[in-house]
This record gives C-alpha cells, sequence and structure tokens, in this order.
C-alpha cells in the first residue's frame, strides 16, 4: 500500500473514530434524557462504526510501516464499513432532517457530518480500487 492511497483510507477510519467513537459516545452518555436502553441502542450502532474503524486503522498503519499491500480482508473491511456508514447516514439524515423535530442549526450540523463521512468512505473505496498495474497480467517465468 502506498503512502498516497494510505492517506483517503486513514481519514475515513480517523473520522469515522473521531464522530462515532468519541463525540457520538460521549453525547449519548452526557444525555440524560435518554433511557437505558435508547443509550445502549445508540452505544451498540456507535460501536457498530468505531469499533471496526480503529481495527482498520491500526492494519492500515502496520502495513504502510512495513511497505507491504493491504490484505484482502482489510480492503473489503474499509469497503463494508464505507457501505455501512453510508446506510447509516442515510437513514440517520432522513430522520434528522425529515422525521424529528430539531432546530436548522443541529440539522445542518448533522448533514454536514454526513457528507464528510460519506466523501470521505468514497475516497476510501476509490483509493482501494486495483490499479491497471495491479490487474494486468504477471509473466510467468519458469
Amino acid at each position: 500500500m502506498t503512502r498516497r492511497s494510505a492517506v483517503p483510507v486513514g481519514a475515513f477510519l480517523a473520522w469515522t473514530i473521531f464522530v462515532w467513537g468519541i463525540v457520538r459516545v460521549r453525547n449519548i452518555l452526557g444525555d440524560d434524557a435518554m433511557t437505558s436502553s435508547e443509550q445502549t441502542r445508540s452505544l451498540l450502532l456507535s460501536a457498530s462504526l468505531w469499533t471496526p474503524a480503529a481495527v482498520l486503522l491500526v492494519v492500515t498503519v502496520v502495513t504502510v510501516l512495513r511497505h507491504k499491500a493491504l490484505p484482502s480482508a482489510a480492503r473489503i473491511g474499509v469497503a463494508l464499513l464505507g457501505l455501512w456508514t453510508v446506510l447509516v447516514w442515510m437513514v440517520r439524515a432522513y430522520d434528522i432532517a425529515l422525521a424529528g423535530d430539531r432546530s436548522a442549526a443541529f440539522i445542518a450540523v448533522h448533514l454536514v457530518l454526513a457528507v464528510i463521512s460519506v466523501g470521505l468512505a468514497v475516497l476510501a473505496a476509490r483509493a482501494l480500487r486495483p490499479t491497471t498495474a495491479d490487474s494486468s497480467p504477471q509473466p510467468v517465468t519458469i
């Protein structure tokens, strides 16, 4: 994995950890209006995003430091996390913007978070696409 392709992947994973693992968890735990079951559901959703992001970030950093190719399982993991990110933000954006009674500022902030998250997921997926050199047939030596 080149450092150049690692940047968008690392940015997506770090952003996911920041948004879902730090900010969202802090907000959940600090919300006295939430019942314990609402907190549990929200924490599980948050963990479904930041936990794989943390694991994949460690794998990405180790891969870059060792000058190796990102393992295919990690590439698939980044793609699946990107897909999950898009799906979660689609539902959350609808809920926040249209289904809830939220202020315009709250809606704007969360839609910006959604756009950044989805944009970084797309950039990460594009960075992990095989290049033409990767997909060209390799000569066979005997």
